[in-house]
């Protein structure tokens, strides 16, 4: 795989935890990728606040100036570690729409978003942002979950090869792909194969587990990823790929977002959840070849409210 356009989409472009503009030019950088900041504006507060559309229209655009403004010089820190940068800002609504909107016109390779904790004192679940963009973002979407840095930690391609959830099988190829080229961009950080088979009735774990390893080491085998570096084991993968990432010092966990019934459409659904909330690393999140987002490229007009 080849990534050389990355869009990083900001929910704010105000002050951003150092860590992510760090990150973001660590990948670019690997990856020899100019880099998209991308801010979808959208304040109700200012369109409930006139009548009239001239003026509205004036108030967006000196608010959208503001915020590029803003934005310009965030990119500036990353035009500062020698990338080449274009800051964009939109009037649309809702954030993740506009996100996609702006994917769908540019085309990103690769999408880099921000879901890392807000307060140390609780956990707390995905956003709804973040959940949305991970169902209906056309294009690979990594989510940087964590502030730390793992300077010698692998990236773990999680792959379902009897397709227990559905997964179809080209997507796993893509999956192992895409492990590779961060990997490579990361300084040629280690590739582990992942793949936890749930325990059914034990007459029939042997065989499920016996059919998953020899179809995993086969992937192992074509990709040149030696057999020290896959793990197939019986377990729940909420619990065992987190289990098995800390073990790793895993940088990012790289897994599938799909329906094999209907291979066109994101599967995210609870078990999908909990793996998320549960890794500790960065996730990135793949389609298949055949999915096609839900989000219109046309974009709800901003009103004013009715007199």
């Amino acid at each position: 795989m080849i990534w050389r356009h990355l869009m990083l989409a900001l929910a704010s472009a105000d002050a951003l935890p150092p860590v992510l503009l760090e990150r973001t030019g660590r990948i670019a950088r690997g990856l020899q990728a100019g880099v998209e900041m991308f801010l979808s504006l959208y304040e109700p507060d200012i369109v409930q606040a006139v009548d009239s559309r001239e003026l509205l229209e004036e108030r967006i655009g000196a608010r959208v100036d503001e915020q590029h403004r803003r934005l310009e010089r965030l990119a500036d820190q990353l035009r500062d570690q020698g990338l080449e940068v274009r800051a964009s800002v939109r009037w649309d609504y809702p954030m993740y729409e506009g996100v996609i909107r702006q994917v769908l016109r540019h085309r990103p390779d690769l999408v880099i978003v921000s879901a890392m904790l807000t307060s140390e004192v609780t956990r707390r679940t995905l956003a709804y942002r973040e959940t949305r963009l991970i169902e209906a973002c056309p294009v690979p979407l990594l989510l940087l979950k964590t502030r730390d840095v793992y300077p010698t930690g692998g990236v773990v391609a999680a792959v379902d090869p009897l397709h227990a959830h559905e997964t179809p099988q080209q997507l796993e190829e893509t999956i192992i792909g895409a492990a590779k080229t961060i990997a490579c961009a990361l300084g040629d950080a280690p590739v582990y194969i992942y793949h936890a088979v749930a325990p059914p009735i034990p007459a029939q774990l042997a065989g499920r587990l016996a059919a998953a390893q020899a179809r995993v080491r086969e992937m192992a085998l074509r990709h040149g990823i030696v057999e020290e570096r896959v793990r197939v084991e019986s377990g729940h993968v909420e619990t065992s790929l987190p289990v098995f990432a800390r073990e790793q010092r895993a940088q990012i966990v790289v897994m599938g977002s799909a329906s094999r019934s209907f291979p066109e459409r994101a599967l995210f659904g609870h078990t999908a959840d909990k793996v998320l909330d549960a890794l500790e690393c960065d996730v990135l999140v793949l389609k298949p070849e055949r999915f096609r987002s839900p989000v219109s490229t046309e974009h709800a007009p901003a009103v004013p409210r009715p007199t």
